[in-house]
């Protein structure tokens, strides 16, 4: 299906940003959603702001606060309509502007699938996909290998994963999720029940699942094809949180840590506790790990954490050499400043774990509504994570 002449999709939109051709994006939303939440691209965006209200009250004066880029110009709202509107008035009066269609719900929902190179012995053995959820900075992951196929964290648009699959001549099998997330509605049940995969998940004792789901064990050795994915059980994020080491070597985190951060332990309320568990897991679990091993995790907070590959990763011994969340010898210190970095949560944190403890059942619209804007998931170095952890 395409598109009309004067609209552009996300895809495309996204493309033409990351190659840094001429864009002009003009947001039209309100001043406190355009500050909060942009389009981001691989590559610096230019982008201006004049609210919808202000093309109804003077068409000739806002059109006239457009500059002359000379590049292509794109209008975004946050559905599509009010950007439609405004591209229109600005077509009659000579700019040939192009609508963002679907806006930034459709920029929030838009899934990048990027295939994660191979280390030489892998080759041949099995495929890896890091699918990244730009708008949110979200990021899930599907290994296919000998006609099975496995996904990781999966957003709840599952068409992705499906097209892959398809692709690759495999069956889903298997469904796993690192932990309860927050920050999005999950995809994992309805992926599962529509391919008759096995899902699993660990709630831990804090959350009670209202889900039929098997519950993945620390130790446990799940097999797809020819590959192994070990399962790790790395509490602090969560009390259930999990990670699975694929073919030994590509470790699939989840929120326990990221390329620049470490997984928030604060969203249970139960901070300094769940804090402690954080520690240990970097310092023992993951510890225990070799310095090669592949981080590739659940999200990122800047584009600029994706690699030339396009593939959001870092080595695990960098990450012992660059975090400071690493480096921490001591408990006490380390527990304290996770403490400090507490803020409060988006409100839909908690409507959303609902969702994805099978809870509640909430529709399409609340669903996207739950989830604009970008995740809030790490431990924030802007209140004092970073800044005051010691090594």
């Amino acid at each position: 299906m395409t598109n009309p002449p004067d609209e552009i999709t996300v895809e495309r939109l996204l493309a033409k940003v990351d190659r840094q051709e001429p864009v002009l994006l003009l947001d039209v939303r309100n001043e406190e959603e355009y500050r909060q939440w942009r389009i981001e691209g691989r590559r610096p965006v230019v982008s201006t702001h004049i609210p919808y209200f202000d093309f109804v009250e003077d068409e000739i004066a806002a059109t006239a606060r457009v500059p002359r880029h000379g590049g292509e110009l794109i209008v975004v709202c946050a559905k599509g309509g009010s950007s439609a509107m405004v591209a229109e008035i600005l077509r009659g009066s000579g700019l040939p502007a192009k609508n963002l269609d679907g806006g930034m719900i459709a920029y929030g929902e838009y899934l990048q699938p990027v295939e994660v190179p191979p280390d030489g012995a892998d080759a041949g053995h099995f495929r890896l996909w890091q699918i990244n959820r730009r708008g949110k900075g979200c990021l899930s992951y599907m290994i296919v290998s000998a006609g099975e196929a496995a996904v990781i964290d999966p957003s709840r648009n599952v068409s992705v994963y499906e097209r892959i699959a398809a692709g690759a001549r495999a069956r889903i099998s298997r469904v796993l999720e690192t932990h309860v997330h927050a920050d999005h509605v999950s995809g994992g049940p309805q992926l599962a029940a529509l391919h008759g995969a096995t899902y699993a998940v660990d709630p831990g004792a804090e959350f009670e699942l209202k889900l039929r789901a098997d519950s993945p064990r620390d130790g446990d050795r799940i097999v797809v094809g020819r590959a192994t994915i070990d399962v790790l059980h790395t509490p602090g994020h969560t009390p259930g949180s999990m990670c699975y080491l694929i073919s030994g070597r590509y470790l699939v985190s989840g929120d326990t840590v990221f390329t620049n951060s470490v997984g928030r332990p604060d969203l249970g309320g139960h901070a300094a506790d769940w804090a402690l568990l954080l520690f240990r897991s970097l310092k023992e679990t993951l510890g225990a790990l070799p310095p090669d091993t592949r981080v590739l995790p659940a999200h990122y907070a800047a584009v600029s954490e994706i690699g030339p590959d396009g593939v959001v990763s870092a080595s695990l011994g960098d990450l012992r050499e660059r975090l400071p969340e690493f480096r921490a010898s001591s408990e006490r210190d380390f527990v304290e400043a996770m403490v400090r970095s507490v803020r409060t949560p988006p409100e839909s944190y908690a409507s959303i774990i609902r969702t994805n403890l099978g809870a509640a059942h909430p529709d399409a619209a609340h669903m996207a509504e739950w989830e604009l804007g970008k995740n809030e998931c790490a431990a924030s170095a802007h209140h004092g994570t970073e800044r005051t952890l010691t090594s």
